[in-house]
């Protein structure tokens, strides 16, 4: 704890002849050192937190001794102690006392008999002992921490423990001010709760207004700051690494006092460090697990194995555990090579910048949907997911396209707020139930993306599903590829277990045009017989591909390329 406050001091000293005289609403201000000063033009020599010891012998007129406590007060130190010199009192005239009251700068007259030698040596032994206190306490609650680390604890039990020491709320805050724990405390806690998403704003629009990133580096700052209610907020940087910054806030309802400010700076460094400790601590974890997931992706898409049973035991050990219908998802940085080389006046920190806000807006994102997203795989300019669903979610089609759809939105809106003039397009896999296809989706996704931008332009999701006809452009196995189209899937296993024709009636009636009685004549059978396997068609796709004009062109090109490759 730096200092002791003007008031300590008095306390000390008030039996040994000292009387104040004027600025007792100055009571706060703390001393940190002591100085004698019988020069003129002393200010230059200020450094704040000064008891000023002075005859006033330098200072002539009444006008001199006013400018030297507007000075004093100005250069922020902490006291001005007169001593009467030669004199039997000190020569004090009212309109001192009457500026020391107004501008709140303790004045304090000194007996003739008392020397500055025991005013210094009773000053400084209060300072000593203050800051072996505060030392020691600061030793303790720095036990404190590292023994929640050693234990394994983690930021929980870290804001508890300076929760508990402080008495008051705290929360922690990560790089986005989203909250990643908090400790609430005392009546105002609900209150906290209910305004939390404000809070964590206000603190928010306060650190980006108000401090410059070389600041944000340094560990001691501390900003207190009110916010409505009667809330003030003392807002600590956690400078994680170069690229990251989390939050620590306490949360008093009413004002912060002195002695609430000199523990922060007691208490902060300790919990600060452990905090950090702590997130670096995940953070590495994490950064393991991402390369060695990355790892194994470029594996599977580049054939680098040697068993499927192998590569399957690989993905359970790294957590792979795939959800019945499985899509890899990838985002794409449009024209990027492009846009490097129209800014290359930037630099290259600026092309940085815009890799690593793709990869940050692309976390954020997925952080309300953990338990889908199984992989994720940063590259240069692009991000490659895993998402899962169940196999209820992907019957229902319109539910994990508008999961993706909203993963899309939640991405480019987060990028586009930091890079306006650059766009994000999105391609989305077929589903897959092993991890032996992910190299297959992989590709469909690329496909999907790269199609998607042709047909419908870029900035846009493109799911591989509904690219329909353009999907049998450039696919190696065009059999396997048709058959993968669950609806028409259908009724080839229907056809192939039930000995029916229902994929040659679909083909006849598209050949006449949808002419129940030209197919029933072409194919030898009553118009009754026709309408009933149209009946069952529509049963087995579950869409209405009689009607579409565009899937009755898909649906019809299929049953062309099957034939073919029969």
């Amino acid at each position: 704890m730096e200092g002791i406050t003007v008031k300590e001091a008095y306390e000390i000293l008030k039996d040994d002849g000292i009387y104040w005289a004027g600025g007792r609403n100055g009571e706060s201000r703390v001393i940190k050192s002591v100085s004698v000063i019988e020069i003129p033009d002393c200010f230059e020599w200020l450094q704040g937190g000064e008891m000023v010891l002075t005859t006033l012998y330098p200072y002539k007129t009444v006008e001199e001794r006013l400018n030297l406590i507007k000075g004093l007060s100005r250069g922020e130190a902490a006291c001005i102690f007169i001593h009467p010199g030669n004199d039997t009192f000190a020569q004090v005239p009212d309109c001192l006392i009457k500026l020391s009251d107004e501008i709140n700068f303790p004045l304090f007259l000194i007996d003739r008999k008392l020397p500055y030698s025991l005013i210094m040596k009773k000053t400084y032994e209060a300072l000593l002992n203050r800051e072996e206190l505060a030392l020691k306490k600061a030793q303790e609650i720095n036990n404190l921490m590292n023994n929640i680390l050693l234990t394994n604890g983690g930021v929980h039990e870290i804001i508890d423990k300076l929760s508990s020491i402080i008495n008051k709320s705290v929360l922690f805050l990560d790089e986005s001010f989203k909250p990643v724990d908090m400790v609430l405390r005392g009546k105002s806690g609900g209150l906290i709760e209910e305004n939390l998403i404000k809070i964590c704003d206000f603190a928010k629009c306060h650190i980006e207004t108000n401090v410059s990133r070389r600041s944000k580096s340094k560990p001691d700052q501390t900003h207190v700051v009110s916010w409505e209610n009667d809330f003030n907020l003392a807002i600590s940087i956690v400078n994680i690494n170069d690229d990251t910054d989390c939050y620590l806030i306490v949360i008093k309802q009413g004002e912060m006092t002195e002695f609430d400010n000199k523990l922060y700076k007691i208490a902060f460094p300790s919990t600060i460090t452990a905090l950090k400790i702590d997130t670096l601590k995940n953070l590495a974890i994490l950064e393991t697990e991402q390369r060695l997931k990355s790892d194994f992706f470029e594996d599977i898409i580049n054939d680098a194995y040697t068993s499927n049973e192998l590569m399957k035991k690989r993905a359970r050990t790294l957590g792979l555990n795939l959800l019945d219908k499985n899509f890899v998802v990838i985002f794409d940085i449009d024209d990027f090579e492009k846009y490097c080389r129209d800014n290359y006046e930037k630099g290259e920190e600026h092309i940085q910048k815009i890799k690593r806000d793709l990869k940050k807006a692309i976390e954020e994102a997925c952080k309300d949907m953990k338990s889908r997203v199984l992989l994720f795989v940063p590259k240069s300019d692009a991000g490659i997911l895993l998402v899962g669903f169940t196999r209820i979610e992907y019957m229902r089609e319109m539910l994990y396209k508008k999961t993706l759809n909203d993963l899309f939105y939640k991405v480019t809106n987060e990028f586009s707020a930091r890079n306006p003039d650059v766009s994000l397009s999105m391609g989305v896999s077929s589903a897959m139930e092993n991890i032996e296809e992910l190299k297959r989706v992989y590709r469909e996704a690329i496909f999907a993306k790269d199609i998607g931008n042709k047909l419908f332009g870029r900035g846009k999701i493109s799911f591989y599903d509904d690219l329909g006809i353009y999907k049998l452009i450039s696919i190696p196995d065009k059999k396997e590829e048709i058959l993968r189209d669950r609806w028409f899937s259908r009724l080839y296993e229907h056809d192939l277990n039930k000995n029916s024709n229902l994929i040659e009636t679909l083909e006849v009636f598209l050949d006449s045009n949808g002419s129940i009685k030209d197919t029933a004549k072409k194919l030898y059978t009553h118009p009754n017989t026709i309408k009933y396997r149209l009946k069952k068609i529509r049963e087995l796709t579950g869409e209405d591909i009689l009607q579409d004009e565009q899937k009755r062109l898909y649906y019809h090109i299929l049953i062309k390329a099957l034939k073919m490759l029969s």
